[in-house]
């Protein structure tokens, strides 16, 4: 694979993908143990999936930020390697199906081109780190924590400390005490706050770990009630250090932070955790939130625009889509996508709308859906016009008619339900028989296709699995 000489400007991403088509050619010739070599293309986002010969590429967007240009080298290669076809996760990825094994290489090279990872996207590896999709933009928050998500992100992408543990740590940023980011079922969650020290307002976050949903569901537990900015990534590099020491391996069922946690009871594991602390090498860790690139705030149309939409239609959509910024005078758009599908037709001409009419950027939420940010008031009924013509426009999402589902046996080699189907067929029931509840944002619907809880049915108001 010498072309990645050339195309790959960073030599760690060069050496990474190189270093995964050699194991591949080692795999094939019987030179490589498969569970060695499952563990190797599982934290570089290649998952097997039901259909045999094919695999399932997960795309790591940190906290759902996903670039105008991003978007399009997505859909490049979902054409190129895929189906045309891109799946939302729960967790702010992107999934494509039916990838040939030989093909992830050069197919994680094109999109490094537009500095877009596969890298620990599975496997027992530091998750994709995730956020609440409003972050930057909601009144209610007291900072935006996207900056402190991101530097997250960018500590534990390829640290030596995380690479082999018994099983993942999943990381949640919430922007405020309601919890959008959901921190409760993360191993590791944080909630923005501030405090007045001497005159002062500090930034810091609520912590609390060892949650987790799957066949036993836990709640996290809070540690603190204020953890200072710079001293968040020092507790969380303690905290994987001790939960790779101590976490179990033999067993992968029981190998979550949640059961070393109930093992050892908190406080132990806390105790612990300090310990580790004070060996590490940086005891804190700045983020300067001004060095954070924010997004493009554009102009409103100025020209005559006529634009001819259906009011009803209109009313409802704004009503239960469209949220006014903290920003003045900007509004951020909620996007409903029916189990999290679209196509890569519909993901350019996204890319062309939001350029013209918002931000340079979406981000995907954790409900399957993403959100356009900085719509100015003058342009949200050519906005809604545009994204009906996608299909984009439907009213109620994060409402009680905005299912969430994983693929189930669409794809997942776990999958014992069909949970995108019967998803489809309860989005019918409530549009013909319950149409208010395009407005109820506390009674959720989640569907997981087996007791794993990819589509968190454990958290839901209602939630469906199989066992």
């Amino acid at each position: 694979m010498q072309s990645f000489r050339t195309e790959i400007e960073n030599p760690v991403v060069e050496k990474d993908i190189i270093e995964l088509e050699r194991k591949i050619h080692l795999f094939k010739d019987g030179k490589l143990d498969e569970d060695k070599f499952r563990s190797l293309r599982l934290a570089r986002g290649v998952y097997g999936q039901r259909q045999s010969g094919v695999q399932m590429i997960r795309i790591k967007l940190p906290y759902g930020k996903t670039k105008l240009n991003q978007l399009l080298r997505i859909a490049d290669v979902a054409d190129e390697y895929s189906t045309g076809k891109l799946h939302i996760t729960t967790r702010q990825d992107i999934q494509i199906h039916y990838v040939s094994l030989d093909r992830t290489p050069q197919l994680w090279a094109d999109l490094e081109k537009d500095d877009v990872t596969l890298r620990e996207a599975c496997g027992n590896t530091v998750r994709n780190i995730t956020a609440s999709a409003l972050a930057g933009v909601d009144k209610n928050e007291p900072f935006d924590v996207s900056p402190y998500a991101h530097a997250m992100f960018e500590f534990f992408l390829r640290n030596p400390i995380s690479q082999e543990m018994g099983r993942k740590v999943k990381i949640a940023f919430s922007s405020d005490e309601e919890d959008s980011a959901y921190t409760f079922i993360h191993d590791i969650g944080f909630i923005a706050k501030t405090r007045i020290v001497n005159g002062e307002e500090q930034r810091g976050f609520k912590v609390v770990i060892a949650g987790g949903l799957g066949a036993q569901p836990y709640l996290a537990q809070s540690v603190y009630d204020f953890l200072p900015e710079d001293a968040i990534i020092p507790y969380s590099e303690a905290l994987v250090r001790v939960f790779d020491k101590h976490g179990e391996r033999a067993r992968r069922n029981k190998a979550r932070l949640k059961y070393l946690v109930k093992k050892i009871g908190v406080e132990e594991f806390q105790r612990l955790v300090e310990l580790e602390r004070k060996a590490l090498k940086h005891q804190t860790f700045h983020i300067d939130p001004d060095t954070y690139e924010e997004s493009k705030r554009p102009q409103p149309l100025t020209e005559t625009v006529n634009v001819d939409v259906d009011a009803e239609a209109y009313d409802k959509w704004f009503k239960s889509n469209v949220i006014a910024q903290k920003q003045e005078g900007y509004y951020a758009v909620n996007v409903r996508l029916l189990t999290g599908d679209f196509t890569t037709t519909q993901a350019r001409a996204l890319a062309k709308i939001v350029e013209r009419l918002a931000s340079d950027e979406i981000r995907f939420t954790i409900g399957q859906g993403f959100v356009i940010k900085f719509v100015p008031e003058a342009n949200l009924k050519v906005l809604y016009s545009e994204l009906d013509g996608l299909g984009f426009a439907v009213p109620g999402a994060d409402s009680t008619h905005d299912v969430t589902a994983c693929p189930g046996t669409d794809t997942c080699n776990l999958g014992i339900a069909n949970s995108t189907g019967v998803a489809g067929a309860l989005e019918d029931v409530l549009k013909q028989d319950y149409p208010d509840y395009i407005y109820n944002k506390n009674l959720k619907i989640k569907i997981s296709g087996c007791m794993n809880s990819c589509g968190q049915h454990s958290m839901a108001a209602i939630g469906f699995h199989c066992n």
